[in-house]
């Protein structure tokens, strides 16, 4: 008010103070050639007549509030418009938008309804027609109402789109739902409809595994009879691409195999085309496999005749595109060996991995590990299925660090698991004992403590852990595996290498110069003197 005043006697006084029906303090007048900020087109270009409250400090551009002045809002109501905060009894939040009500806003006192600027200037349609989805109109019916959405299912408290002749009611958003759509949980199309239907007892979401009510719409698949999912689960940017694909043909897309056949036990993989691999049905050997990195411990293998390239089995038959659960979606199969951070369990590797690109923003990679996880996914020491339900952060029930999306259980509603712990070797060697360790959780000694018998700090017994069911040996995941346990041994990267830990004495890390107690570790290779060793990734980055 203050700056108001020396404004005025500074420059000039108002011509004169009036009530008009859109606010309710006097307001005052101006014509001359002063800028002056207006709250309802947010910009001080000089348009003519400005209206200006000493109360509240509301400015505004007669031509700009003209408008609301001449005619009612879509209730058939004239608006008032208001500075600051809404009372303690008013609703803060926009009658349309939701969003926080602050600095100019309108309220229609009649029907107890508050809006935005943004909403004032761009309301909803009052009707809407969109035949390739219904085939009458729909119409706002802009008032707080509690209804149930026949599109989606869910409950809504105002603003429904109406259709007298089907006794239909929409949430705004739903009027745009797609009819056709892909998603990465199904391999066939699914289409939307506005009645369920009885066709199943139960349905069950193909996302976040509730139930449906079959009365309300959802997604279904044509060719499978029993596959339905929830329209608001569907049309996630997890699970949809949003592209919507009506009236584009259904054509399976050709990808080639991942090999080709020689003769019944040897092939030809597009990673190692020079060269014949042949089947060895137990495969017994130090190396790893050249795919997921991981030992074989007597799984069956396809080796090469020539060299020493050897895959699993399963790696050697992973397809070259394939739609997967972690993304939205084809990721591509790229064999080439570059060291990667995994984006689904953040670890480095350097062996075969998928990849989005199909333009997206962000690099998605993922290993052949993460991406082979399917649903149900069975885990062996959960009894069981587990699905990726989407239902936000959760605590991982074997490493107890919060994770968002993680694998859950539908019938136990605390249990989950990060995808780190669920991928987790479940049998392992290790130069502490001569047996293969096995993944345990939750069981302890007689006594109820476990120790580690690398670094001899308490394993805790309800977190994952390896051990020898016939030594009685624990041990931490971390000091089993470490950080570099999904490498392959040899050069990482410009002046890095990761070598075996398997000498006599334990090399001195020059991160943290502790005595490295991990099974593999990296070197630097630019230096000769002193040789530098690193124990893990973070000792590495320090360094």
């Amino acid at each position: 008010k203050l700056h108001f005043c020396f404004f005025f006697s500074s420059f000039t006084m108002p011509k004169s103070n009036q009530m008009l029906p859109f606010h309710d303090h006097p307001l005052y007048t101006f014509d001359d050639d002063q800028s002056w900020f207006c709250y309802l087109c947010s910009s001080n270009e000089k348009r003519g007549m400005v209206y200006i409250c000493m109360e509240c400090e509301l400015v505004t551009h007669k031509e700009c509030v003209e408008p609301f002045l001449n005619s009612p809002f879509q209730c058939n109501h004239f608006l008032k418009f208001f500075i600051g905060s809404p009372f303690e009894s008013e609703n803060r939040h926009c009658h349309f938008c939701r969003k926080n009500l602050s600095s100019l806003y309108a309220r229609c006192t009649i029907c107890n309804t508050s809006m935005d600027i943004d909403c004032l200037k761009n309301p909803p349609p009052l009707t809407v027609f969109q035949p390739k989805h219904h085939d009458h109109s729909l119409t706002l019916l802009s008032r707080l109402v509690t209804f149930t959405c026949n599109a989606c299912g869910l409950e809504g408290d105002r603003n429904p789109y109406v259709c007298l002749q089907c006794n239909m009611m929409l949430h705004k958003d739903c009027i745009d739902l797609p009819r056709v759509i892909s998603i990465n949980r199904h391999d066939h199309r699914i289409s939307h409809t506005f009645h369920l239907g009885q066709g199943q007892e139960d349905w069950e979401c193909g996302v976040c595994r509730k139930k449906i009510d079959w009365v309300y719409g959802a997604f279904k698949c044509s060719r499978c009879p029993s596959y339905a999912v929830h329209s608001k689960c569907a049309t996630r940017s997890e699970v949809w691409d949003g592209i919507e694909l009506e009236d584009v043909p259904d054509e399976e897309e050709e990808i080639e195999d991942p090999y080709k056949v020689v003769n019944e036990k040897d092939i030809i993989h597009f990673s190692h085309e020079n060269h014949i691999l042949r089947l060895d049905e137990s495969c017994v050997t130090d190396k790893r496999c050249e795919g997921c990195v991981l030992p074989f411990n007597g799984d069956p293998c396809y080796r090469c005749v020539e060299c020493d390239f050897i895959l699993h089995k399963t790696c050697a038959s992973l397809p070259r595109k394939k739609r997967h659960l972690l993304h939205n979606h084809k990721l591509t199969l790229l064999v080439d060996e570059v060291t990667f951070q995994c984006r689904a369990c953040k670890i480095n590797s350097n062996g075969f991995r998928y990849k989005c690109e199909e333009g997206c923003k962000d690099k998605f990679v993922y290993d052949v590990r993460c991406s082979s996880v399917s649903e149900p996914f069975h885990h062996d020491l959960h009894p069981h299925p587990l699905y990726w339900t989407l239902e936000g952060s959760k605590e991982c029930h074997a490493c107890d660090t919060e994770t968002k999306n993680p694998l859950c259980c539908t019938v136990c509603d605390d249990y989950a698991l990060c995808m780190r712990c669920t991928t987790l070797p479940r049998k392992v060697k290790h130069r502490c004992d001569d047996h293969l360790l096995s993944l345990r959780q939750g069981v302890g000694n007689a006594s109820g403590d476990l120790w580690c018998d690398v670094c001899e700090s308490k394993v805790i017994a309800s977190e994952c852990y390896y051990t020898c069911q016939e030594c009685g040996v624990s041990l931490d995941i971390d000091c089993v595996l470490g950080d570099f346990y999904y490498l392959k041994v040899g050069h990482i990267g410009p002046g890095l290498e990761v070598l075996a830990n398997n000498g006599v004495t334990r090399p001195l890390c020059s991160g943290c110069e502790v005595r490295c107690k991990f099974p593999f570790l990296a070197r630097d290779t630019t230096t000769q003197e002193p040789v530098c060793y690193f124990c893990n990734i973070n000792c590495l980055h320090y360094h």
